[in-house]
């Protein structure tokens, strides 16, 4: 591929060359001929450039009607949540004929009512970010019935105590009014992708505020090792849009001051890289945890309706047995807690336990905020014994675990931007880079596409194997020509 494109462009240079020296018959022409020749050029060059105007027009308007769609729908989720999750905080027990009855209590039963949900819209229970994103790679159709269905099996979920988060339904959901926008209009293809990539980064940003991870998270989510560039700026102006609509209604984004870390160094960059391989481990825990306790429930329990009353009633269970529901909801109790170095060793290994049966079972949620909590109440702690203070280790865990579980380097470190400020960034990048490489290819979402091996750094494909190598040989050849030419 490289090579006809280098062929291309080499035999475009030689007609250049060649063109400097003209011809007899070119020297033969007259001025009137020379100026035609010369207005005919300039129609060609109007032309190409009102094409790439006219599709950036085009790109604009797609990206500008499904930032609003997403982002209204993404405001109202991030509403939605926010009530359920008061409300289960506020509702610790309630007083009922001199019982103290906890929301929690009924969360077996609003799984009967998730799976009940999905059994009406004829969707599969494990339906969610996974079928968005085979929208994506494998160009499957997605049910658009899975935005409502997202949306109130996550609000459910909150509301009685389940441990998922909001972001990743958020994804989903925006994924989806992309997907439904861009059939309306009836796009295919590329177009198509590009609008359910504005969708999800539109959705993303409404709920966490953070417009450009939106975007990047957008840009990297579908193929591990290639960033989709051409939906850069349609993305963008999507996560711009979302994320104004949750800032108007007055939902303010999650952010943290973090202290400096100081002069970059060499021991310091060791410390980052230290922890970043802990998150790693930590991160291929937590993402086979969640893929273990699905394999087992579902072996356990093959009827849907029993495997997530099963599940609902470990959870119940296991918060009576702990006797706190600090590992319920989201995380961003969590998250809080391990910020102000009040993180505690279990806490990372529990909020594992609790989303992996949560979300194994088959209740609805995110899986993105309660891998940011994992993450940083293991680098809390860990982060002290490498020497960090509470909140810098806090920090650097949540985002490095990111990095490992969404396998979204360049998301992460945009994300620690957004959140912590660019003082800290050279930090941040060497540990996503440590836990990212660490993490293998475990992952979140079994719909993403590995291309490239961590470890050899070449394609898993044979012949796309064969293409890059080819490629590399012709870039050395070009090197080695420039080399003898000077």
């Amino acid at each position: 591929m490289a090579k006809r494109i280098w062929e291309k462009f080499a035999a475009k240079r030689d007609w250049d060359e060649s063109a400097s020296e003209p011809s007899l018959e070119e020297l033969d022409r007259t001025p009137a001929e020379v100026a035609l020749d010369s207005l005919r050029r300039g129609r060609k060059l109007l032309g190409r450039g009102r094409l790439h105007l006219l599709a950036l027009a085009r790109q604009l308007f797609l990206s500008i009607l499904v930032g609003v769609l997403s982002g209204a729908l993404g405001t109202a989720f991030l509403y939605s949540m926010r009530f359920a999750s008061d409300f289960f905080a506020r509702c610790d027990a309630l007083g009922i004929e001199g019982r103290a009855i906890r929301p929690i209590f009924f969360l077996p039963f609003a799984g009967l009512l998730i799976v009940a949900l999905y059994r009406l819209f004829r969707l599969t229970i494990d339906a969610g970010t996974n079928q968005v994103v085979e929208a994506l790679t494998n160009e499957k159709k997605a049910s658009l019935w899975l935005a409502p269905s997202i949306f109130l099996g996550s609000t459910l979920t909150q509301f009685f105590g389940g441990s998922a988060g909001r972001e990743g339904a958020a994804l989903q959901l925006g994924g989806c009014v992309g997907l439904g926008t861009g059939r309306l209009l009836g796009l295919d293809g590329a177009s198509l992708h590009i609008a359910i990539l504005c969708g999800m980064s539109g959705g993303f940003a409404a709920v966490f505020g953070a417009p450009l991870t939106a975007t990047i998270f957008a840009l990297e989510i579908a193929c591990v090792g290639v960033v989709y560039y051409p939906a850069f700026l349609p993305s963008l102006v999507a996560g711009i849009i979302g994320a104004s609509f949750s800032s108007a209604l007055g939902f303010a984004p999650f952010s943290c001051r973090l202290a400096a870390f100081g002069t970059i160094s060499i021991p310091l960059v060791a410390r980052a890289l230290a922890l970043g391989v802990g998150c790693g481990l930590v991160c291929v825990f937590f993402c086979s945890s969640i893929r273990f306790a699905t394999r087992s429930l579902t072996r356990r329990c093959p009827n849907d309706f029993a495997r997530v009353f099963f599940g609902g009633s470990l959870v119940v269970v296991a918060t009576i047995a702990l006797g706190t529901d600090a590992y319920n909801g989201s995380g961003f109790g969590n998250i809080a807690a391990a910020l102000e170095g009040k993180a505690l060793p279990q806490d990372f290994l529990l909020k594992t336990l609790f989303t992996a049966i949560t979300l194994g079972a088959g209740f609805k949620g995110g899986e993105i905020v309660p891998a940011l909590a994992v993450g940083a109440t293991f680098g809390g702690v860990a982060g002290n014994w490498l020497g960090f203070d509470a909140s810098q280790g806090a920090a650097l865990g949540m985002i490095a675990i990111f990095s490992g579980a969404t396998n979204c380097p360049l998301t992460a470190l945009a994300l620690s931007i957004e959140l912590f400020g660019a003082q800290n960034a050279l930090a941040f990048a060497v540990a996503c880079g440590a836990c990212y490489l660490t993490s293998g290819t475990s992952g979140l979402y079994r719909s993403q596409k590995n291309l490239f091996s961590k470890v050899t750094a070449l394609p898993f494909d044979q012949r796309l194997r064969e293409d890059f190598r080819n490629d590399l040989q012709i870039l050395d050849d070009l090197a080695k020509r420039k080399r003898n030419d000077s």
